[in-house]
């Protein structure tokens, strides 16, 4: 994935999650998860999912430079696609962290999205 379409799919992600009520269990769905992951880390409650796709990255940052274990435990937690991961083509922190900040808010917009459409 390019940058421009990263851009592109992010915003499209943050759109749809804006124009959601699902907002709020979006939130509550990634806080789940990085309990799940043994990461001790509560989310501020950011008033639109901009703020939190920032705060998200932020910490997908520290993570991946400074804890990879819970890292990598958070990935599991979420049940992103390793292929997805392993697609990533830098070897960049700050690159990796966006790309992967994505992936894991569209995969837990997925399990917030099917919980309450089924």
């Amino acid at each position: 994935m390019s940058d421009t379409d990263l851009i592109i799919s992010q915003n499209k992600l943050i759109n749809t999650i804006s124009n959601s009520e699902l907002y709020p269990q979006f939130v509550s769905q990634i806080q789940k998860d990085l309990n799940r992951a043994g990461i001790d880390y509560t989310i501020v409650r950011v008033s639109n999912p901009k703020e939190l796709f920032e705060e998200i990255q932020r910490l997908i940052f520290e993570k991946l430079t400074h804890n990879f274990n819970e890292y990598l435990n958070w990935l599991y937690a979420v049940d992103v696609s390793e292929v997805e991961v392993r697609n990533i083509k830098s070897e960049h922190s700050k690159d990796i962290s966006q790309k992967v900040t994505y992936l894991i808010l569209k995969r837990e917009w997925q399990k917030v999205w099917y919980r309450n459409k089924f």
